[in-house]
């Protein structure tokens, strides 16, 4: 298959948004299984992938053809209210600020910048669904950065979540191509750092800690995020917790399945922290849980997509 990084992405974020759903808002240190499991505050069967899943195969399937935003809008619309691009058509897991977007394009047609000014936005549910960007072809007359806001802004338009987003892509990329968590971000924070303006933007949006100066290095801020005490992490559906989490378990771990058990074991928001973690260790991590892959479901329809990216040639 042309796009093997994508492939098997998509697979490791797949399975551990399954292994995550029945964990859901459990409080730190639930007991968790080392089997795919079912239940949960939406009582799924085992192996059942939520929204973290479902709007990536929506936005991968947008981008096989021409770049258009709306058409990434009208797959999510097709998955809230047709149940598109999930296991047994029923959209389940949906965050509010995704949800309300969805409807605002449902009802009125219009997109991008939602929540532009909204105080209590910059939940995770752009960050869960960027990463495919990090190998698609964008068209030339454009930078990887406007692509990543404008696809980030369909239902986060808070300059946080696109900072989040860059940061999340920029890490992807690197981490995908050379299978090394702490070469991947030091790569990242060198390129959020690039531009003096960003620099103050990332100041602004909270997101300081990935500012270097002349007294912090790239290996200062990458040594804070691996020596974070795992009971002081922050779980919740917030777009900087959930970076946070990723980060840290990318530079504690080496195994897919202990990496995301872990990720789970913290409690909150266990499906897209485990989505997440789940992506970034299918490529530190070359073996895949048999039982796991085995037990996840609807793989017939991750698998359509996929090759609907192969024959698309758009991606790499």
């Amino acid at each position: 298959m042309a796009n093997e990084l994508l492939r098997r992405g998509m697979y490791g974020f797949a399975m551990g948004d399954a292994f995550g759903v029945p964990y859901e808002f459990n409080a730190s240190n639930t007991e968790v299984s080392t089997e795919m499991q079912g239940g949960g505050v939406n009582n799924q069967l085992p192996g059942t992938w939520s929204d973290d899943t479902s709007l990536t195969l929506a936005t991968i399937t947008a981008l096989t053809g021409e770049y258009d935003l709306k058409a990434i809008m009208q797959n999510f619309d097709d998955y809230l209210y047709e149940g598109q691009y999930t296991p047994d058509g029923i959209a389940f897991g949906y965050g509010d600020e995704t949800a309300a977007a969805i409807k605002h394009f449902h009802e009125t047609g219009k997109y991008g910048d939602f929540g532009l000014n909204n105080p209590l936005g910059s939940g995770n549910g752009a960050l869960m669904r960027i990463w495919p960007l990090a190998f698609y072809a964008y068209p030339a007359q454009m930078t990887l950065e406007q692509i990543v806001d404008a696809v980030t802004g369909l239902t986060h338009g808070q300059m946080r979540s696109k900072l989040a987003s860059r940061f999340f892509v920029y890490f992807i990329r690197v981490l995908a191509r050379r299978g090394d968590s702490e070469k991947a971000i030091l790569q990242a924070i060198r390129a959020i750092n690039r531009q003096p303006a960003v620099q103050e933007l990332l100041k602004q949006e909270e997101m300081g800690w990935l500012v270097t100066d002349a007294t912090v290095t790239p290996t200062d801020i990458v040594n804070k995020i691996k020596l974070q005490d795992q009971e002081k992490l922050a779980t919740s559906g917030y777009v900087l917790d959930t970076l946070n989490v990723v980060l840290w378990a990318s530079l504690n771990f080496q195994d897919y399945a202990e990496a995301v058990h872990a990720a789970v074991q913290i409690g909150g928001d266990t499906d897209t922290n485990a989505a997440l973690v789940g992506l970034a260790f299918s490529y530190i991590d070359n073996d895949f849980p048999d039982n796991w892959l085995s037990t996840l479901r609807a793989k017939n329809k991750i698998e359509s997509v996929l090759i609907l990216a192969d024959e698309a040639v758009k991606f790499d």
